[in-house]
């Protein structure tokens, strides 16, 4: 199934098939929090992010150095700025 998206009727075949291999209702809600896209940073190119941004290095020195879009570095300090970010 990795690569393309899935129909309804195939999540609920594997909810089904969960449900028949003895797992929880729990377990798999946690199964599907944990879902979603993938991080586009790891927390050490966001502690790169925060300590050039103060020594006054641009967002798009910055992007090119961790092979990240200029949008992301912004998206990220954005979110840093806001307070929407714990460290």
């Amino acid at each position: 199934m990795s690569g393309k998206l899935m129909t309804v009727t195939e999540m609920a075949r594997m909810g089904g098939l969960a449900r028949a291999k003895g797992y929880s209702k729990a377990q798999i809600r946690a199964w599907g929090k944990r879902g979603g896209r993938p991080r586009a940073l790891t927390a050490k190119q966001a502690r790169h992010i925060t300590e050039w941004t103060r020594q006054g290095i641009g967002q798009e020195t910055i992007a090119l150095r961790l092979g990240v879009s200029v949008r992301t570095v912004g998206r990220y300090l954005s979110r840093l700025h806001n307070g929407g970010i714990v460290q």
